[in-house]
């Protein structure tokens, strides 16, 4: 039976069914929720207690000094291309749960959710450096964006290599691509920009 060849990435478990469609729900879409509100927190903090500085601008440190335009532009970019790519990656993700083990639906919530959770603490701790900025505060901030980055490239490769191909080839081939294209820049932009490029314009 058709049913029974999307068994297996690679063995000989059971598809996940309902359990990957509430998986990815609580991961993707409750975890991100509560991520983007820490966003919100964050940013109006920020406009709230830094109005002469340029209120949450301030997270651009140096980044937004005259003559780096052009990094801004790139931030400004990936930002937009990982938020918008975001979406038909959460579309895929709903298509395949059902038809993975639940082993590798664990490994991609898994790896996802780690990250949301790491990076809930991003904002907060960028917040308390920048009322009081300490070489402590700024390594925490450090050590979460490279917690953050190595998830994010583990939730990449769980997502976007190690789907079995006969699983893939049931989600069309516009939203698989797409899927697969924004993952990867979302990935690229947290893992390269945000964890490795940010920080020193950051620092004080």
């Amino acid at each position: 039976m058709m049913a029974q060849s999307l068994l297996l990435p690679g063995a000989e478990a059971p598809r996940a069914g309902s359990y990957g469609t509430r998986a990815v729900a609580v991961v993707y879409m409750a975890l991100g929720a509560v991520l983007v509100g820490t966003y919100v927190w964050g940013l109006l903090t920020l406009n709230a207690e830094f109005p002469a500085s340029g209120g949450a601008q301030t997270l651009w440190g140096r980044i937004a000094d005259p003559g780096n335009e052009w990094l801004m532009g790139i931030y400004y970019t990936s930002i937009g291309s990982a938020a918008i790519g975001f979406l038909p990656s959460l579309a895929y993700a709903f298509c395949i749960a059902p038809k993975l083990s639940r082993d590798l639906v664990n490994k991609i919530c898994g790896s996802l959710a780690v990250f949301f959770v790491t990076e809930c603490f991003w904002l907060p701790m960028c917040v308390a450096y920048l009322e009081s900025p300490s070489a402590a505060v700024y390594t925490l901030i450090r050590l979460q964006l490279a917690v953050s980055g190595i998830c994010g490239l583990s939730w990449f490769y769980f997502k976007v290599l190690a789907v079995p191909d006969e699983v893939a080839a049931t989600v069309s081939a516009p939203l698989r691509l797409s899927a697969k294209a924004g993952t990867t820049i979302f990935v690229l932009h947290c893992a390269i920009l945000d964890a490795i490029v940010w920080p020193p314009f950051f620092h004080k």
